[in-house]
């Protein structure tokens, strides 16, 4: 989904040493007109202000033929959620209660193989049934806010009843648009780790020069974005759990002057090309993590794969390690009750596979909520078939690894009706709403209260088969790299001249052990500006090994768990609140 820069909310301002200087991120309205989606879309952002969905979703597909369907338009401003409808306050109100713990410390790190994910120490495939997550309150100064940071360990009393309730959803993937990379994540990323669930970390944020602007390049590509991506990833890859990392969202929507999505598309990739270089520069000390976008499913979808595949310049570097599509297409809950009645995943799927792209794909946001199915009142509940066949049908895991649902929590500012509804409401995406209304994780703490479809969602995600492919039994077969599609220019702008962020050599601790804990080996890295030949064989494990064992006993600096690395200490991070 497609996001435009609002003017309220909170702004972070990171100074850092070195002569890098990173604004964080807060705000982002997800979803203004096609016109505004412009500068945010590359930033992500599941969390919008002032945004109204007209259609099934911006640059989504149709709900039948997988056609793209309309950008959504804009609500023209933020109402208080105080207005919200009390109808929408009698769903199940009993808070779900933490489980169990699923894991003790840090989860196995995944790897890449082929188009596949699998666990770097079992071997096993590992199938994504993921949400996204962005816990927007119901009232007080963060009502408008989009992207703000909530998974920093200074919210644990936020996320900490949050993850309980996915936990018991069967979720093991949380999608996060925009973080804080001066904050501490190590409680958060732990917590996660406990309850089963690795993480997708947006690089880009809504600030200055954070996130790709609606520009022709090379405008669309400025110096202070590329330090923002060191500092991200820095702040990231230290953990196990860490999934991967997504330098934009939906930036094939950004078309100010240049229609068809295709004009900032040559600065996305020199991003990924210069974010991926400086990972390989820091494989000494720290696990190389997947790189990759989200892209809105707007056709034609093959240019998309064939760009983000193609190697400029001969450089892998410059080739995505994954890509999500956004697509909405499975609206019709009642009369799709088996996969072969889904005509628009079925036409999603043979795309996909017509195009053969060699890297894992998977659904970045998915979860149309057009179709007409009423439950105890409560319209437009999603029945969550697709979110069981996207990992037990054939014909879908072949082609993708799973997908976040879209999304955790109903954002009141995203809503047409700007208030809870039983109606139906095309911007109500959650599978739940926080209760009451005043909640502002502050003073009023927000209790999730699950609608019907939450249910449907749970019994998807706890009863889909167990995926059984071995690594060691897995065999590439899709080893072409495509070619650059002739209407989008691969040839990239240099990477810009800023100062290098040194890398990061923490190793966060969770119930006793230590996460970036790989036996490390100097010399195997990199040089940032180097390039490396492209190529679709083996399997990076941390270490910069191939096989099926990824975790090795000790190795690296005891360090305590920082955001960034600590000879580029961060001197302060100011936070400045405009209010509405």
């Amino acid at each position: 989904m497609a996001f435009g820069v609002s003017v309220r909310g909170l702004v972070y301002t990171a100074l850092a040493v070195a002569a890098i200087t990173s604004v964080d991120a807060v705000e982002f309205s997800k979803e203004a007109d096609a016109s505004t989606a412009a500068t945010v879309s590359a930033a992500g952002g599941s969390a919008a202000a002032d945004a109204t969905p007209a259609t099934a979703a911006s640059g989504a597909s149709a709900a039948a033929d997988a056609a793209p369907a309309a950008a959504k338009s804009s609500a023209k401003s933020s109402t208080s959620s105080a207005a919200a409808d009390d109808t929408a306050s009698s769903a199940a109100a009993t808070p779900i209660k933490a489980g169990e713990k699923l894991n003790k410390g840090w989860l196995n790190p995944i790897v890449v193989k082929g188009n596949k994910f699998f666990d770097s120490v079992t071997g096993l495939e590992f199938r994504m049934k993921g949400m996204a997550y962005y816990p927007r309150p119901n009232d007080g100064e963060f009502a408008n806010v989009a992207n703000y940071d909530w998974a920093s360990d200074d919210h644990e009393n936020v996320w900490k009843a949050d993850l309980a309730v996915m936990q018991d959803l069967g979720v093991n993937t949380i999608r996060l648009y925009s973080v804080d990379p001066t904050r501490s994540h190590d409680k958060f990323m732990c917590a996660c780790a406990e309850a089963g669930i690795y993480v997708l970390i947006g690089m880009a944020a809504p600030c200055e020069n954070c996130a790709i602007p609606d520009e022709k390049p090379p405008k669309c590509y400025p110096d202070e974005l590329f330090s923002r991506m060191q500092m991200v990833y820095n702040a990231f890859a230290v953990y196990d759990n860490t999934l991967g990392f997504s330098v934009g969202n939906e930036n094939n929507l950004l078309r100010k002057y240049v229609e068809g999505g295709t004009q900032t598309m040559p600065c996305v990739k020199a991003l990924l090309r210069d974010t991926r270089n400086y990972a390989a520069s820091c494989s000494g000390s720290v696990r190389e993590v997947p790189i990759g976008l989200d892209l809105a499913d707007i056709l034609p979808r093959e240019q998309w794969m064939e760009y983000f595949d193609c190697a400029a310049d001969d450089n892998e570097f410059s080739r995505a390690e994954w890509i999500g599509f956004n697509p909405y297409v499975e609206c019709d809950p009642l009369k799709h009750t088996e996969y072969s009645q889904s005509t628009g995943l079925q036409t999603l799927m043979k795309a996909y596979e017509e195009v053969g792209f060699s890297r894992p794909l998977m659904f970045g946001e998915f979860g149309c909520n057009l179709g007409e199915n009423t439950v105890d009142g409560y319209e437009n509940q999603r029945t969550f078939y697709d979110a069981r066949w996207m990992n037990e049908e054939k014909e879908m895991t072949d082609q993708i690894v799973g997908g976040n649902v879209f999304e955790f929590v109903t954002e009141i500012p995203n809503t047409v009706a700007k208030k809870l509804t039983k109606e139906a409401d095309e911007g109500r995406y959650g599978v739940g709403y926080y209760s009451p209304l005043t909640c502002d994780h502050d003073k009023v703490p927000c209790v999730f209260t699950p609608y019907p479809e939450y249910e449907n969602l749970k019994k998807a995600y706890t009863t889909t088969k167990a995926a059984t492919l071995k690594m060691d039994d897995y065999k590439i077969t899709r080893t072409k790299i495509a070619s650059c599609p002739s209407n989008i220019t691969a040839d990239l702008q240099p990477m810009p001249k800023v100062e290098t962020l040194k890398c990061t050599v923490a190793q966060p601790v969770c119930s006793g052990t230590k996460s970036n804990n790989f036996k490390k080996s100097a010399g195997g890295e990199v040089k940032l500006g180097e390039s490396k030949p492209a190529s679709n064989e083996g399997v990076s494990l941390p270490g910069g090994g191939a096989g099926a064992d990824g975790k090795t006993s000790a190795g690296g600096d005891d360090a305590a768990s920082i955001a960034v690395a600590a000879s580029a200490v961060l001197l302060s991070a100011i936070a400045t609140v405009m209010l509405a």
